[in-house]
């Protein structure tokens, strides 16, 4: 089965194997309550009192109209004064309760999306790193950004529209049954027909979004790029806009063509569902008009009984409509829960035993201060979904207070290794131990408190410059005097005071006052990010590649004062600056190939050697002589 097939076999089932409507609703009304009990019942409370001043409204205009219509006169106002009155009141409070509602409705949505959008960053800050390397967890995620939110806020508003409806329908039924009580078999017929189509319509919605996830992902992706700051430069320079532009509308012209496929068959049930609807009815219409021509019902009940029927029709298909609405958003939602259970369980005490306690803030630590020691243990790793192994059989040790460095050719497993380290994957064989303890047993809540690290692609916050620093341990946010330190040693603090509100500038020119850095200058704020938090293992993959050579020089002079109290995994590939560590690993295709001091891998003759002369006589070379 194609790719294509098994996407559209798993929507199926997954929109098949859905609970009863009475199910749906109670599931839906839980997700609601749980993010907005106290609007949400305030907006129950109001549809409540709109319902009962409608269904007064009717019957003192039942009674106005008698009246009018019948033969007893009516020589003045006050003859009907009393009927007048009751049914401007009901009026009043229906139309008051209608303001609150509307009122009411913005807040519940409001709170339903923020509580979405909690989940979703409560579970995707908390799943292993290595769902990011899967197809299935980025549609998920997609379809939980772009439609949970957008379903809550449907779901809040078509229980209350559907709780609406259902109580003035209700109200309408009393005031049709007792004009004419033959019409009650044919009111329920009237809603089924809309019921059905709408939640086949609402199936059938769900599977093509489920279907068209990875269209939607990639599109977004074209548009981002066709829109941000970031690709803007090369767009201009390469000309690329046109070629995205065209590939946007590929991926945008297979969405309308799958949407049009979709809006023929939902016009086709609800068109089949509205005929059979009009049918039923054109029917009790007739029955009324005929009660009223012989007499079996007088002029007045059978007027407020046909404006009931119509007022009462509506209703009934607007509730056919809403109910298929909320099966589709509890699908999305029900889809969303699938996503919510990718959260692990928080740990346990006996996980965190002998750390600090969370409560007051603190952050556990799983190794001492002053330096880890590592030790990896015949690793292998393959990435999810691939067989290629990337690292093969590894194994090295890190002590305390040591400096380790990785080198080699580019796609030798270095940067991979060093996530491995970090706690962002688990090895596929072998182990990991800190302190003894293999870390893949570990929560990592109470590992990564111990490791501080600079990756290649590091991050740039849009926050202000002080923020961008502490962020690494944001107990101490404020600190300044900390932030100033860890500036100054990662060699950035005359840089960020040299910016308009020094420390406490936005870090991005999107906003006013806001100021950017150069790239060698981005890569020593996120050093001093590292450097600030005072964890006992130090990741560092390619922290000066940015830098000019006297920066570089000054980064590792600090580095070497740094590490008396620290133990470093630092990647570089300028074999120059490797040398002050105090053993060396050049990986080669997923393996340590060479390991030592500098002098020994040098008088060894290997790879090593190899490498560091080549490296070493493209500095040593005149342009116009050759080598030296």
């Amino acid at each position: 089965m194609s790719i294509d097939g098994k996407r559209q076999s798993a929507a199926a089932g997954h929109a098949r194997a859905k609970p009863r409507l009475v199910a749906i609703v109670r599931l839906a009304g839980g997700f609601v309550w749980r993010a907005a009990r106290r609007e949400f019942a305030l907006s129950l409370a109001a549809e409540a009192v709109g319902a009962v001043g409608l269904a007064g409204a009717l019957l003192f205009g039942r009674q106005l109209v008698a009246k009018l219509a019948g033969g007893t006169p009516v020589d003045e106002l006050g003859d009907v004064m009393a009927e007048t009155a009751g049914l401007g009141a009901c009026l009043v409070v229906s139309g008051l309760a209608a303001a609150l509602v509307r009122v009411l409705r913005w807040l519940v949505a409001e709170q339903v999306t923020r509580h979405v959008q909690q989940e979703i960053v409560d579970v995707t800050s908390a799943v292993d790193y290595e769902l990011y390397e899967q197809q299935d967890f980025h549609d998920k995620l997609e379809r939980s950004k772009t439609q949970a939110a957008e379903s809550s806020y449907q779901l809040a508003y078509d229980l209350l529209n559907l709780f609406n409806m259902l109580a003035t329908s209700a109200a309408m039924v009393l005031v049709l049954v007792e004009s004419v009580p033959g019409v009650l078999g044919a009111l329920a017929l009237i809603v089924l027909p809309s019921v059905a189509a709408a939640r086949a319509s609402a199936r059938l919605a769900f599977q093509a979004t489920y279907e068209l996830t990875p269209n939607d992902r990639l599109r977004s992706y074209v548009f981002r790029a066709l829109t941000s700051k970031a690709e803007a430069r090369e767009l201009r320079v390469f000309g690329l806009a046109r070629v995205l532009r065209r590939r946007w509308d590929g991926l945008y012209d297979e969405r309308m063509r799958r949407i049009r496929a979709l809006v023929g068959r939902q016009a086709l049930l609800n068109g089949l569902a509205a005929l059979i609807s009009a049918l039923l009815v054109a029917g009790v219409l007739l029955l009324l008009v005929d009660a009223a021509v012989d007499g079996r019902i007088s002029l007045g009940d059978a007027a407020v009984a046909i404006v009931a029927m119509q007022q009462l029709t509506t209703r009934l298909r607007s509730a056919a409509s809403t109910s298929g609405s909320l099966s589709q958003a509890v699908l999305f939602l029900d889809d969303f829960e699938g996503f919510r259970r990718l959260r692990p369980e928080p740990a346990g005490a006996d996980d965190l035993a002998g750390t600090t306690e969370e409560a007051n803030g603190d952050r556990p630590a799983a190794v001492p201060a002053g330096g880890a020691h590592v030790v990896v243990e015949r690793v292998s790793f393959r990435y999810p979904g691939t067989d290629a192994l990337v690292l093969d059989d590894i194994s090295l040790e890190i002590g305390p207070s040591e400096i380790v460095a990785l080198v080699g050719l580019s796609g030798s497993g270095k940067t991979t290794l060093a996530h491995l380290v970090a706690g962002l994957y688990r090895p596929t064989g072998g182990r990991i131990t800190v302190q003894g303890r293999d870390i893949a047993t570990m929560p990592r809540p109470a590992y990564w408190p111990s490791v501080a690290a600079v990756f290649q692609d590091f991050v740039r916050y849009e926050l202000t410059a002080r923020e961008n620093v502490a962020l690494s341990d944001h107990t101490r946010l404020d600190d300044r005097a900390a932030v100033r330190a860890a500036s100054t040693r990662a060699g950035i603090d005359r840089a960020i005071d040299r910016l308009p509100r020094g420390y406490e500038t936005m870090m991005s020119r999107a906003y006013d006052g806001g100021a950017d850095l150069s790239v060698g200058q981005w890569q020593r704020l996120a050093v001093a990010r590292a450097f600030f938090r005072e964890a006992p293992l130090l990741i560092l993959d390619e922290p000066a590649a940015a830098l000019d050579a006297v920066a570089e020089q000054h980064l590792y002079e600090r580095l070497v004062e740094l590490c008396r109290s620290r133990s470093v995994l630092l990647i570089s590939h300028r074999f120059s600056t490797v040398r002050l560590a105090d053993r060396i690993c050049l990986l080669e295709g997923g393996r340590i190939a060479e390991q030592g001091t500098h002098a020994e891998l040098m008088a060894l003759g290997g790879q090593y050697a190899e490498l560091f002369n080549l490296q070493a006589s493209s500095y040593l070379a005149d342009p116009l002589l050759g080598p030296a």
